[in-house]
């Protein structure tokens, strides 16, 4: 089966937040950000200051580049942090934390979940931002996510057939809501430590939580594993030039690289700084037999260890060779 490629344009944002393009022949259709009277200065990304108990209609449009009418699918989605310490503004599994001053999705909204765009023409795409009566400091942050719409016909036809889409982009437009410009402090938080898996390969996360409505830029990690009240390091990762979303929640993975889970009691050493912020923490986690089992047995890059059968094959031919020499002796004796 061919795989999916999907061609996501996050916006990533470093300090500030950007635009990428895409080349034409990848993508049937572009969208361009109509910015608003209450657009921040500097971006080409929706950066708007906003106010409680207000109701504003944006416009995104969307331009079909095709000689054939098309669809497009919409989204929109909270801003998120991956594990790969990058931000995400398209569609996820993760969402915000509790911590957000607002949920995203309940601000920002659109009635148009698909949009019908004919050959070479331009069509709007409206979202709405309805502020509930409510004061916030720092950043709201989330995306609008547009990705060529396939009909369930052409699904269930390529899946009958046993073919996948052969290519399938998406445009991510950033989209940010502030009420000041008051500059909130930084926080990190380690919210717990346990074994788990990526891709299937054995990894302890640590989940480290931004609780505030900041982005933290230039974030660096480094992780430690000890024995719980011992000094040596059996595990270490470091990461340098990441970025969390606001209110967001982070799996960071240590990587075992084949090695197996051993059942026991550890501990998590971090080290993390975002400019001038730097974090220290200690968390004692356990790793049971149970778990180290379960894990292990899925854990696609664990070779298994073949001393055991080379012993008991090594214990065979010595006894076919002693049943030879005794069957020898008795002839020899006859």
């Amino acid at each position: 089966m061919k795989k999916i490629v999907m061609g996501i344009l996050s916006l990533l944002v470093w300090g500030m937040v950007y635009n990428e393009t895409i080349e034409a022949s990848e993508l049937k259709f572009s969208v361009e950000a109509v910015l608003p009277e209450n657009q921040r200065e500097g971006s080409t990304y929706f950066d708007l200051l906003v106010q409680p108990s207000t109701t504003q209609e944006i416009v995104a449009k969307i331009k079909n580049h095709s000689n054939e009418e098309i669809k497009v699918a919409t989204f929109i989605e909270p801003a998120t942090t991956n594990i790969n310490g990058v931000v995400d503004y398209g569609v996820t599994d993760t969402t915000t934390d509790e911590t957000a001053p607002l949920q995203f999705k309940e601000v920002v909204t659109s009635k148009e979940e698909t949009v019908t765009i004919p050959a070479m023409q331009t069509v709007d795409y409206k979202i709405t931002i309805k502020l509930p009566d409510k004061t916030f400091d720092g950043v709201l942050a989330g995306g609008l996510t547009f990705r060529e719409h396939e009909d369930e016909k052409d699904e269930e036809k390529d899946n009958q057939q046993g073919m996948a889409i052969e290519n399938k982009f998406a445009y991510s437009i950033a989209l940010l809501l502030r009420q000041t410009e008051t500059t909130l402090a930084s926080d990190l938080k380690l919210l717990k430590v346990e074994p788990s898996q990526v891709n299937a390969r054995n990894v302890i996360n640590s989940y480290l939580q931004n609780p505030v409505a900041k982005y933290l830029n230039k974030f660096n990690v480094t992780a430690k594993v000890t024995e719980k009240d011992k000094s040596e390091t059996l595990y270490e990762t470091k990461n340098e030039g990441m970025q969390m979303a606001p209110n967001t929640t982070m799996a960071y993975p240590l990587r075992l690289e084949g090695e197996k889970l051993k059942a026991g009691k550890y501990t998590m050493h971090i080290e993390a700084s975002s400019g001038e912020d730097q974090w220290t923490f200690e968390q004692d986690f356990e790793i049971t037999a149970e778990k180290a089992r379960e894990l292990n047995k899925t854990d696609v890059s664990i070779e298994e260890n073949n001393d055991q059968w080379l012993i008991y094959i090594g214990i065979g031919i010595l006894a076919l060779l002693l049943m030879i020499i005794i069957f020898l002796l008795i002839k020899k004796k006859k």
